[in-house]
């Protein structure tokens, strides 16, 4: 339940919405998935998610005064915690103006993946282009769980043996937070930060000739963006020391062992490829010899991989991780100060151990790809130009992409958070990525 763990989704639109055509449309889509509409039961630890008793899922309104005033929006909501035993834990923000709006789910991450916004985003659109439209009711569908993992997917013996033996010392040095915890280091943090992005837009045109030339090189997007933003960290700032660690999220709706249609929730692995990036080859050179590399690992199961340590790992250990790594950000007058900050500033045994391996472990790049949304272009009187996604950023992880493509148009968003990434160098990383990038389709 990480304040850092929000992910959305936004698109911009040409035409009239109003507040009301938002709220009749998102109460629709909260019959298709009402999963955006839950809270969670917590005791000493979270049990299950549930609508019954939950708060209405607020649609919050802002006044658009910029191209940018849908950051400015998000950012003041990054700041209000979430109250999970009253819910929900999504929110939907419309920034407007005239004719020109941009409409964003906005949701933790603890109950949905990138593929969820834009499912229940398309919902919300539908709806505002025919308010008589009846809203799809969907079978229920299982968390993402090894009981639906396709056949041949097995979790590692050396790393259940690792995550068994946290388990046993955790339980010796067990520390529980509960929600007034959450709230004490969500202030504390969101004092100290602030959520930034740096974007990188092609229209139309450049977008289909990006595709162009990817495909004439036998490569996907996702490779050469990741080398493209790997390259300008490289040339902008100063090169790696060694290998390059690059993450890619990905949606396992059509690996699993049933299945789910279009069903919500979090149906999201990953892989890890350590890169040898070689300054002396060119760019497409370096490309394609990860695209190759990155292919056979995607061909097998290893995207499950990150699920089966999730699931075995003791939950109220992730809870502790997060309190060791910023509890030393609460202030003497916040209601837990004495506890939380004892515990982040005197840590040592199993967490502090925990943390050091886990540090060691965090990519350089990380890309999240929602691809070509599939939300119509038009509807009724409303266009479709563009989308933003903004996946939440790691406190230590330097480059997070955030691709979607909407109205013809891809947009990449570069995360991170500026009380631990220095924004100038983010930026310069985001200049010399556009330059190489539109360079590339010159």
């Amino acid at each position: 339940m990480a304040p850092t763990s929000h992910i959305s989704l936004g698109l911009q639109v040409r035409g009239n919405i109003s507040e009301k055509s938002v709220r009749d449309a998102v109460n629709k889509m909260l019959v298709t998935y009402p999963l955006f509409g839950v809270r969670i039961v917590w005791n000493d630890e979270m049990s299950e998610s549930t609508i019954d008793h939950a708060a209405p899922v607020p649609v919050k309104v802002y006044r658009r005064k910029s191209e940018m005033s849908w950051l400015e929006a998000l950012n003041r909501e990054h700041a209000i915690p979430v109250n999970l035993t009253r819910g929900p834990l999504t929110r939907i923000i419309l920034v407007n103006r005239a004719s020109l709006s941009y409409i964003f789910i906005f949701c933790h991450h603890a109950i949905c993946d990138g593929r969820s916004l834009e499912l229940a985003l398309r919902e919300i659109m539908l709806h505002l282009g025919d308010p008589d439209r009846i809203p799809p009711v969907l079978p229920a569908a299982p968390p993402q769980t090894p009981d639906i993992f396709p056949d041949g997917v097995s979790k590692s013996r050396i790393k259940s043996w690792f995550i068994n033996r946290l388990n046993k010392k955790w339980t010796k040095e067990r520390v529980l937070f509960d929600q007034e915890d959450l709230h004490n280091i969500w202030e504390s943090f969101w004092k100290n930060s602030s959520y930034g992005v740096e974007l990188v837009t092609l229209d139309q045109q450049d977008t289909e000739r990006f595709l162009e030339v990817c495909r004439a090189h036998g490569v996907t997007v996702n490779s050469a963006l990741l080398i493209a933003f790997a390259k300008a960290r490289w040339e902008a700032v100063e090169p790696y020391t060694g290998k390059i660690k690059i993450s890619t999220a990905v949606d396992t709706r059509d690996r699993l062992g049933i299945d789910i249609g279009n069903a919500v929730g979090l149906y999201a692995g990953g892989i890890t490829t350590h890169f040898d990036y070689k300054e002396e080859n060119s760019f497409w050179e370096n490309v394609k010899t990860y695209h190759r590399k990155v292919q056979k690992t995607l061909k097998d199961n290893n995207v499950f991989g990150p699920i089966f340590d999730q699931i075995a790992l003791d939950p109220t250990l992730i809870d502790a991780l997060l309190f060791a790594m910023i509890g030393d950000q609460v202030e003497s007058h916040q209601s837990r100060y004495e506890k939380i900050s004892t515990f982040a500033r005197h840590q040592k045994g199993l967490v502090a151990q925990y943390l050091d391996k886990f540090s060691s472990n965090i990519p350089d790049v990380m890309i999240t790809n929602l691809g070509r949304l599939a939300v119509p272009i038009e509807i009724h009187e409303l266009t479709i130009e563009r989308a933003y996604f903004t996946p939440s950023a790691g406190l230590k992880m330097e480059i997070v992409l955030g691709v979607a493509t909407a109205g013809g148009c891809l947009s990449v968003s570069l995360n991170y958070h500026d009380g631990y990434m220095d924004g100038a160098k983010i930026k310069k990383i985001r200049e010399r990525a556009d330059t190489i990038i539109k360079t590339l389709i010159s």
